[in-house]
């Protein structure tokens, strides 16, 4: 028996949800920057495994819309919130402001299970800060991992 299903993608701008992408793809499909919004519509990715089709939807980072150009990349985002599952990535070398509140908001909207990704982890000088912002995100949300 095969199984498909949708995976999407979410984050604030510059997370590394395109550099998540390829490395789960293992080959490079979406532009990565680090510039903010290189991603302008969503990228979408099938991974074949035996008895199973993944298929991942890269999306541009959630932001602020005040202007026409981001009104619709906003609109992708949300277009892709009918998932089977959602993958949240978080950056935890940026600091954590009010806008990384509302896409969570985004977020639990989601009626699928979400994971939250804790990206760049590695280039963290002091790990213990991955406890406390495993803490924030889970105050905000009942993620499913």
């Amino acid at each position: 028996m095969s199984r498909a299903g949708f995976v999407s993608i979410l984050g604030r701008p510059n997370t590394g949800k395109s550099t998540l992408l390829n490395g789960l793809l293992g080959q490079k499909l979406a532009i990565v920057s680090s510039r903010p919004q290189t991603t302008r519509t969503s990228i979408q990715g099938v991974l074949t495994l035996p008895g199973a089709q993944l298929i991942f939807i890269d999306t541009p980072g959630i932001h602020k819309s005040d202007s026409l150009l981001n009104k619709r990349m906003m609109d992708t985002i949300r277009a892709h919130t009918e998932t089977d599952v959602g993958l949240f990535v978080v950056d935890p070398l940026a600091p954590f402001t009010e806008l990384d509140a509302q896409a969570v908001d985004l977020v639990k909207k989601i009626s699928a299970p979400v994971l939250a990704v804790i990206n760049k982890v590695d280039r963290l000088e002091r790990k213990d800060k991955v406890l406390e912002l495993i803490d924030r995100y889970r105050e905000l949300h009942d993620f499913a991992e």
